[in-house]
């Protein structure tokens, strides 16, 4: 063979074979999506936004916290047990994947005194890393507030469980692996990840508002220690009474808390990243599921709405979830929305998306959900939210895999504001500094909707959106908006379509919150839509 095509040949080989470990590579790699909040420079207020990191598992451990055979409060108990088949779950997918596991029940490692596990750990003490862990607060938190009472212990028994200190060992539900680690030690654990060269921490376990925040190889001390941390939400509990403030059930207890980690500790993870399943919920947590779905540029609903949600938690004992896409118009993972897998557990969605394609699993939850007759609140830009004015290649924003072909197309659905919300979106008239006039449609005025409206009506800051005629004969229009010199425009109505309601309404500009008729709207129409 001629030496100068029997090095080229060689130089293709060699190249193929650094593609494909390249490849490899990058499919071992985790993908972890990361909802956090931060709060307004207002300070009245938080964004909540979600970020995308890839995590080698070689670099990365889960702590498992205090997951206790028994607690001394029945009722923490149940949800231990209830938690742990799943909780197992993850961690043996993660286990497979290269991510180290440490299993640390505190008080009680005296039954792993020989287990290779906890021999892995035992010498690697060192003060390194003394003074360093511990359960103060973090800088952040100095003036935060705790978004629960919880000096009463937290048991929500009746009566009241005895204190007490049952825990002997760690839930058998959960396997411990030889190549795991067993310690209650921040300083052994510190080592430990020193050694491995650990940077991605994960927590799970109990409790969230005790333990998991301050034990030192809690929350605060893997930050304090410079790791890249993140809790587990759906893999946690706390301990609250619902009889103290804020006088609301155990599990909303939770989310206030998961809101209090998300702004002042770290961002959280659901166990869908790992199992790729719906996240876990548990057995007694009978609330209504709400999930948000913001991905636009020019509203602020990554702040309006969890401002909306905490309000619905404080008052209508619902569970809030949240699918968010980037604020931009352009850009990488400008067509990715994160966490659509809780439309699985979705009574109700509330959107606000502009010009949004969609990988098609994704676009399938969501046409999955319109087409079980579950409700739907859109809100401004719902009526665009999924026509991205052209074609969207997998290559061209979407957050994908790199074992995905570039060239498959990202799923649209045009036909969203025609056949699910029963508009005919065709853009808005221009800013007006005197804003747009809100009227109630005659006849109108008794609707359980309009509850709390001003009679007269009121005036929106929002561009009036061209909509007439409407594209559905089961619409009710409850609102109409108007500007000078231009036809009155339907703003708010109800749609049955063919397999559901939809109440829609083309407001929802940032000052429109700030309108007690408009949140008075909004409130009404998840009522009605939950059927409160």
């Amino acid at each position: 063979m001629n030496k100068n095509l029997l090095f080229t040949v060689l130089i293709a080989l060699l190249g193929a074979h650094g593609a494909q470990g390249q490849q490899t590579t990058s499919q071992s790699k985790l993908t972890i999506s990361m909802e956090k909040r931060k709060a307004l420079d207002s300070g009245s207020g938080v964004i909540i936004s979600n970020e995308i990191q890839e995590w080698n598992p070689n670099e990365t451990a889960i702590i498992i916290c205090d997951m206790w055979d028994q607690h001394w409060c029945k009722g923490a108990t149940e949800r231990v047990a209830d938690m742990a088949t799943h909780m197992n779950k993850v961690i043996s997918i993660a286990r497979e994947k290269g991510v180290l596991i440490v299993h640390a029940p505190s008080d009680c490692l005296d039954p792993y005194k020989n287990h290779p596990a906890r021999k892995t750990v035992q010498q690697l003490k060192t003060k390194k890393f003394k003074g360093r862990i511990n359960a103060d607060k973090l800088s952040i938190e100095d003036k935060a507030v705790w978004p629960i009472d919880d000096s009463d212990n937290g048991c929500d028994c009746f009566p009241e469980c005895a204190h007490g200190s049952p825990w002997r060992k760690q839930i058998e539900t959960l396997k411990i692996d030889d190549k795991d680690a067993i310690s209650d030690s921040g300083e052994e654990i510190a080592a430990l990840f020193d050694q491995r060269k650990i940077n991605n921490v994960i927590l799970m376990g109990v409790h969230t508002n005790i333990c998991v925040i301050g034990r030192t190889f809690g929350l605060r001390s893997m930050i304090k220690l410079g790791k890249n941390v993140v809790l587990m939400r759906d893999m946690t509990d706390i301990m609250y009474d619902s009889k103290q403030s804020p006088y609301v059930s155990h599990f909303t207890g939770n989310s206030l808390f998961i809101e209090y980690v998300e702004q002042y500790i770290c961002p959280t993870i659901v166990s869908t990243d790992f199992t790729k399943e719906k996240q876990f919920r548990f057995k007694k947590d009978n609330r209504q599921v709400i999930g948000f779905i913001t991905a636009e540029n020019e509203y602020r609903t990554n702040e309006k709405f969890p401002a909306f949600a905490h309000d619905l938690l404080m008052t209508k004992n619902v569970q809030c979830e949240y699918a968010i896409g980037s604020p931009m118009t352009e850009g990488p993972g400008i067509h990715n929305i994160e966490n659509l897998q809780m439309l699985k557990d979705a009574d109700l969605i509330v959107t606000c998306v502009r010009r949004r394609a969609l990988e098609p699993e994704k676009m399938g939850l969501l046409k999955s959900y319109i087409q079980s007759g579950k409700p739907l609140l859109a809100i401004r830009t719902s009526s665009h939210a999924f026509d991205a004015k052209g074609n969207v290649s997998r290559s061209g924003g979407g957050v994908v895999a790199s074992n995905v072909p570039v060239a498959d197309q990202l799923a649209q659905w045009p036909e969203f504001d025609k056949d699910v919300l029963g508009g005919n979106y065709q853009g808005h008239y221009g800013h007006l500094q005197e804003g747009t006039d809100i009227s109630i449609v005659p006849g109108m005025e008794s609707h359980p909707l309009l509850k709390g409206v001003a009679p007269k009506g009121f005036v929106s800051p929002s561009w009036l959106y061209i909509n007439r005629p409407l594209r559905s004969e089961n619409i009710q229009v409850l609102l109409s908006g108007s500007i000078p010199g231009e036809p009155a425009q339907p703003v708010l109505w109800i749609n049955k379509h063919a397999t559901g309601k939809v109440i829609y309404t083309s407001l929802g500009h940032w000052d429109d919150w700030k309108i007690e008729s408009f949140n008075n709207l909004m409130t009404n129409a998840v009522d009605i839509l939950l059927k409160k």
